[in-house]
């Protein structure tokens, strides 16, 4: 004899099939502490670190306030920067930039400096000036680039480090004496 609720029997499919609980893998999770101390760590290297110049022209980019563009770009690319360990492809222009005014860069520098150019200027104004941007970098130029950049990305993140270890020699500040409030009521 057939059981009366045959379907009630039968393991129906439902909406969502989860593995059970036993048989998927328990992979650790990382410590809270250690996930805290890098989120602040990368947190403060996108707000923090400082913009790399050729020396002696700092003063000028400062003047044209583009450090509000370049915050922007790096919290944009935030997960890219630590992923690569290189800094955003804006303040290598910004560097960039500032070494042209220093000594003429060979061509494939120009080549760099005008395709990372194109990524914040439009083609348009450019072929009004009669500037022609590439449209794409060779290896060696892209090579040169990814070395600049992993290069300020170094510089910024010793730069970081120094500055936390001079924090660390000093002595604490010591906390003040907690007061109990008057009680009004």
């Amino acid at each position: 004899m057939m059981p009366k609720n045959k379907r009630a029997t039968a393991k129906t499919p439902t909406l969502f099939d989860f593995e059970p609980e036993s048989t998927k893998q328990e992979t650790p999770a990382p410590s809270s502490a250690q996930d805290s101390k890098q989120f602040v760590d990368q947190f403060m290297y996108l707000l923090t670190a400082p913009y790399m110049f050729y020396p002696p022209w700092g003063d000028i980019w400062t003047y044209q306030d583009r450090k509000n563009d370049a915050l922007m770009h790096r919290l944009v690319h935030g997960k890219e920067i630590f992923e690569t360990q290189q800094c955003t492809e804006y303040e290598a222009m910004i560097y960039i930039s500032t070494a042209t005014l220093s000594a003429p860069p060979s061509h494939g520098w120009v080549n760099i400096y005008m395709w990372l150019s194109r990524r914040w200027a439009t083609p348009e104004k450019a072929a009004e000036v009669g500037i022609n941007l590439p449209e794409e970098l060779d290896p060696q130029e892209k090579e040169d680039l990814v070395g600049l950049r992993r290069w300020i990305y170094r510089q910024q993140m010793a730069h970081l480090k120094a500055k936390h270890k001079a924090v660390e020699k000093q002595e604490p500040v010591p906390t003040p004496e907690v007061v109990e409030q008057p009680k009004i009521f």
